[in-house]
Order: structure tokens, then C-alpha cells, then sequence
């Protein structure tokens, strides 16, 4: 088994297709998962060299399902992304 089956039987689906695992820390009474929302944009912003991603939001944290016998959290961030243009033209004024 690879291990990206393994983590879509564990993990919601959404979460192995749309972010990366940046890290993780087990200790006796739970599991803590890091997760970046991966660098892909929208499918029409795809091919528009304005739209830029400039930094991550905050981390959201959500419990998930124990897994074996740990409180689960998962702490996801989620990618900015800025259209260059608009930026551009805020500046000039």
C-alpha cells in the first residue's frame, strides 16, 4: 500500500487532494496535523499571470475521528491569493 492510500483512508478525502502535510506530533493522548493548502490555482484563474499567492491565513483547527484511541486535530491553512492588477492600481492612487 502507498502511502497516499493510506492517508486517504484516514484523512478526508478534500484534505489529501488540496493540501500538503507539513508536519505532525503524536503524544500519548493526541494526534496534531499541519496541513497548507497546496499552490493550485482555481481553474480560470489558471492561466492569468496577475493572480499570485502572497502567504497563508491563520490556522483553523478541527477535531477530527480519534485514531487509535488519540484525539485528532487537524490545523489547516489556507493559501491568499491577490490579483496583481487590483493591487497595482490601489497603489497609484
Amino acid at each position: 500500500m502507498k502511502p497516499d492510500q493510506l492517508l486517504r483512508a484516514i484523512l478526508p478525502e478534500v484534505l489529501i487532494d488540496n493540501f500538503d502535510i507539513e508536519r505532525y506530533e503524536k503524544s500519548e493522548t493526541r494526534f496534531d496535523i499541519w496541513l497548507d493548502e497546496k499552490k493550485e490555482q482555481l481553474r480560470e484563474d489558471k492561466y492569468n499571470k496577475d493572480i499570485i499567492s502572497y502567504g497563508f491565513g491563520d490556522y483553523r483547527t478541527i477535531q477530527d475521528y480519534p485514531i487509535r484511541g488519540r484525539a485528532t486535530y487537524l490545523h489547516v491553512r489556507k493559501r491568499k491569493w491577490l490579483d496583481w492588477r487590483q493591487f497595482a492600481g490601489k497603489n497609484e492612487q
